[in-house]
């Protein structure tokens, strides 16, 4: 099944927003009725949450204005508050900390990235498997931008988010998954959702990896940046440091385990069989298999894979009302990207071209 395109082009930041939010109203109000519910389990009510999320505007308007104008401009096009757009895009950050009653967190995500020694094409190719709550998945769409000034960007996204995963027209890609560490503070940093976006406006790997170098984040996640130069790199961000995970014979893969430094891991003893760790590991060991010949077929079989199920690398965990909602493969050098909508197993990936 096609997921739903969004196409928006203008060189003014705000414009781009009114575009994007004029064309996702109805998704809006559908993500934020799944969303209450999430945060009413940590304890919070929504007129909290849109006031935690208000305050990281007065410091995205320093470090980061044209992308705080493009949430505006998200908001007038939607005709909503600028407080909702700001918690769809610092949902991550706020998801992590409760008040009240829900202290389970989610193993979300599985990334990758296949470089040209590993490829049988010689091309670079980057993705994952995106697990979330099947709410989120119900109301995801491709967005395409064109910022008019030679960067065009092709990716997922939530209703409302500057962009969730992507490529860009210069070859850079950006994918994530969940990290938790006990090093975690609530605290104001620029959130994931505009990293994500400042990432894909990079022109070079260098300027992506000077993106997330310059973090100070509060909150850990993992990044992968791939190139169409045929470089990768994984960035374990975390409080206490950007950690750095390099490929090894082409390949690189991270789920949700801290590999840099296991200590601060806060899923650690705290999840009972541990099967999140083995996600990130297993696709490694898949891959490793076929270096130096991995296909973009061989990419989507591996990403249905089910050891561990339900918790696998496709991931079926219902009873934890979590499943791969999308899955991705963005070819860096071909200038597409490969999105099944759901899990893999059960649906045929769909091509969109930049």
């Amino acid at each position: 099944m096609r997921l739903r395109e969004i196409y928006i082009k203008s060189a003014d930041p705000f414009e781009r927003g009114r575009q994007h939010g004029a064309q996702v109203k109805e998704e809006i109000q559908r993500v934020c009725q799944g969303y209450q519910k999430s945060f009413e389990k940590k304890g919070y009510t929504w007129e909290e949450t849109k006031d935690m999320a208000m305050e990281y505007v007065p410091y995205l308007e320093k470090e980061m204005p044209e992308l705080m104008e493009e949430a505006r401009g998200i908001a007038a096009g939607a005709e909503i508050d600028l407080a909702v757009v700001m918690v769809l895009n610092t949902r991550y950050e706020l998801l992590k900390f409760k008040k009240g009653v829900d202290n389970h967190e989610h193993n979300e995500c599985t990334c990758y990235a296949v470089l040209p020694e590993a490829t049988r094409d010689k091309v670079t190719i980057a993705g994952q498997n995106w697990d979330n709550a099947p709410f989120m998945g119900e109301n995801l769409y491709v967005l395409h931008i064109d910022e008019e000034n030679g960067t065009k960007i092709v990716g997922l996204s939530e209703p409302a988010q500057l962009i969730r995963s992507g490529m860009n027209s210069h070859g850079i890609s950006v994918n994530c998954s969940t990290l938790l560490s006990t090093k975690d503070v609530r605290g104001i940093a620029v959130p994931t959702n505009f990293i994500r976006r400042r990432v894909l406006q990079s022109r070079s790997f260098e300027e992506a990896r000077g993106v997330v170098e310059a973090l100070k984040p509060c909150i850990s996640i993992n990044y992968v940046i791939g190139s169409a130069s045929g470089e990768a790199i994984v960035y374990e961000s975390t409080p206490v440091e950007n950690f750095t995970v390099y490929p090894c014979r082409g390949i690189v893969t991270q789920a949700n385990d801290i590999q840099a430094d296991p200590t601060i891991d806060r899923f650690v003893p705290a999840d009972r069989d541990h099967t999140h760790h083995f996600r990130g590991q297993r696709l490694n060991y898949l891959l490793q298999k076929k270096a130096g010949r991995i296909t973009e077929e061989d990419l989507m079989e591996h990403l249905k894979d089910h050891y561990g199920y339900p918790a696998s690398v496709c991931n079926h965990a219902g009873d934890q009302n979590l499943q791969t909602i999308a899955s991705m493969l963005y070819c860096l050098n071909k200038g597409y990207a490969w999105i099944a909508w759901g899990n893999p197993c059960e649906n045929e990936y769909e091509k969109y071209e930049l």
